[in-house]
């Protein structure tokens, strides 16, 4: 009876991770400039739901264990199925660069979690396998992956490597000419920015502000990311939404991307 319900636990586990990871039906959408999937692997079907939209950057956090690159928010949702790879790299180069209905480059981030570098090391060594897809600093490719790394990367370590086949993502501080070939996006903690909510119209100064930032990223060429937005209702995330769309060099993160997508089409 035991060996029964074991068995049948784990093939319930396996269907699991084997529904997870199978690659759904895919067809190519126009590309979203401006749409960003924060925490993309918690979805159903990570990277196709966003792809499947025509986002153009999504996020993975990445945790080094043993030697592997394991997606997920916190060690307690980690498993060893659920890799850089097996989510993400590996469906991208079956996929051949057929991404969008037009040429266009994804972004993915990876969120180093622990040990960076550790973390780098291995990161290139993965990577090294996937070179003819990435879009690197050396070989832009259109259509290609542009691995761009967030959250606790060895930043000297990386800009000093002359192999690199990755970039970085900067603070706003990082809002610089001269510095968008190696660091083509910043981002900044919204609520440590601004104290606009969604509530209301943004104050005056504020909204001088975001649009002095969008100005400098234009100019510098490069794209500002801003994390926890506000989200307390769908009515001040949309509010915040529609307040970042009004510029182009801004992107939109969001975990609800075809809420988000509506919002985006409506102001085209």
């Amino acid at each position: 009876m035991i060996k029964t319900i074991a068995s049948a636990v784990l093939t319930a586990l396996l269907l699991t991770t084997a529904a997870h990871t199978q690659t759904p039906h895919f067809q190519p959408a126009p590309p979203l400039e401006q749409g960003h999937s924060h925490n993309d692997y918690w979805r159903p079907h990570p990277l196709f739901d966003a792809l499947q939209l025509g986002f153009k950057s999504v996020e993975a956090d990445v945790f080094l264990v043993d030697s592997t690159m394991q997606v997920g928010h916190e060690r307690a949702a980690l498993h060893p199925t659920k890799t850089l790879q097996s989510l993400y790299l590996d469906p991208l180069r079956q996929l051949n660069g057929q991404l969008y209905t037009k040429p266009a480059e994804l972004w993915l981030y990876v969120d180093f979690k622990n040990d960076g570098e550790a973390t780098y090391a291995q990161l290139h060594k993965v990577l090294s396998r996937y070179r003819n897809m990435l879009s690197t600093p050396q070989q832009p490719r259109a259509g290609g992956v542009r691995v761009i790394l967030t959250g606790g990367y060895p930043r000297q370590r990386i800009l000093a490597d002359p192999n690199r086949l990755v970039f970085l993502d900067g603070q706003l501080t990082d809002l610089q000419a001269g510095l968008a070939a190696n660091i083509p996006t910043v981002n900044g903690n919204w609520k440590k920015t601004f104290r606009w909510d969604g509530v209301g119209k943004m104050p005056a100064a504020e909204a001088t502000r975001l649009r002095q930032l969008n100005d400098q990223a234009v100019r510098t060429g490069q794209k500002v990311r801003f994390w926890d937005l506000p989200a307390s209702t769908v009515a001040q995330r949309q509010a915040v939404w529609q307040e970042l769309l009004r510029y182009p060099a801004l992107l939109v993160g969001a975990d609800e991307l075809v809420e988000l997508k509506q919002v985006i089409d409506k102001q085209r």
